[in-house]
């Protein structure tokens, strides 16, 4: 059962279980650490759903080294991201990721339209 984000409120019940249907759930992003070629960042509300296909198409990226992210405790720990680049930063790596799955999304939404 879903609730509105009044329920929630009301209720005062927190998105425990990173519920992607949780109108509760909001994504906000911590950078853990960063330096030249690492990047490291939290992705709170986040689920596999969107760590999977990120870490796939950051890692088709040749200026890629290695992308991982760690889902930890469902309740206690917030998903992480990490990002190493042999070239580049690792910032741009990750946006032409998450710019690749903005695409996929566009092209599936036109499909399912027709």
């Amino acid at each position: 059962m879903h609730h509105t984000k009044q329920e929630h409120r009301q209720l005062k019940m927190p998105n425990l279980y990173n519920d992607p249907f949780c109108p509760y759930n909001s994504m906000e992003v911590t950078v853990v650490n960063k330096t030249k070629n690492e990047l490291e960042f939290e992705i709170h509300g986040a689920s596999e759903t969107l760590l999977g296909p990120l870490m796939n198409h950051t890692l088709a990226n040749s200026n890629v080294e290695y992308a991982s992210y760690y889902m930890g405790h469902i309740v206690l720990d917030n998903p992480k991201f990490y990002v190493r680049t042999k070239k580049g930063t690792p910032k741009a790596s990750v946006m032409k990721a998450v710019e690749k799955i903005i695409a996929d999304i566009e092209v599936t939404a036109k499909a399912i339209s027709k």
